[in-house]
């Protein structure tokens, strides 16, 4: 977000709300929040995970993609800095799947991985009290920004992730 308040940057992605940004944003998306299990773990006979389920189990973290926001997430649902065994690696996620697949841990990921199969990987979704987690992404934009590039792009976001609020968004 500094890079985007000192101009480095026109428009940031992030997945998760930044309620002291005082300019634009764009809600783009939401995703549910998976966990992919080696094909043998017991936590596959369920069809859905609860957080409390996962306590003892040895996470893989990309530092890559939205790791860091499954890692909040992971971190505020088990309550505490340091919820269970975090194995961090500087890879991507079709890797991370394999060695979930190899029983090396499971993995936090969005739904968006559950489109490509991995041998020996199981996924199922994540609920809290409330039902499947979710993790929403916004464009966050400076309303002064004088990009020509900018508003061509904006607009085309608009027309693919349409603002249902009651807010138009400039």
């Amino acid at each position: 977000m500094s890079d985007l308040t000192s101009s480095a940057i026109d428009v940031a992605f992030v997945a998760e709300p930044i309620p002291e940004w005082g300019d634009k944003s764009l809600l783009l998306w939401s995703e549910r929040v998976v966990v992919a299990l080696p094909q043998s773990h017991p936590l596959t006979a369920r069809d859905v995970i609860r957080w409390g389920e996962l306590k003892e189990e040895t996470f893989l973290l990309s530092q890559h993609g939205p790791a860091p926001e499954l890692l909040k997430l992971l971190v505020s649902k088990m309550g505490g800095s340091d919820p269970c065994r975090l194995i961090h690696h500087d890879v991507v996620l079709d890797r991370l799947l394999t060695l979930v697949g190899a029983d090396w841990g499971i993995l936090l990921a969005l739904e968006g991985a559950t489109g490509a199969t991995y041998q020996g990987v199981t996924f199922r979704e994540v609920h809290d009290e409330e039902g499947p987690m979710r993790l929403s992404f916004r464009a966050y934009w400076r309303q002064a920004n004088d990009n020509p590039s900018l508003r061509p792009f904006l607009d085309l976001l608009r027309e693919r992730y349409p603002d249902l609020s009651t807010t138009p968004e400039s």
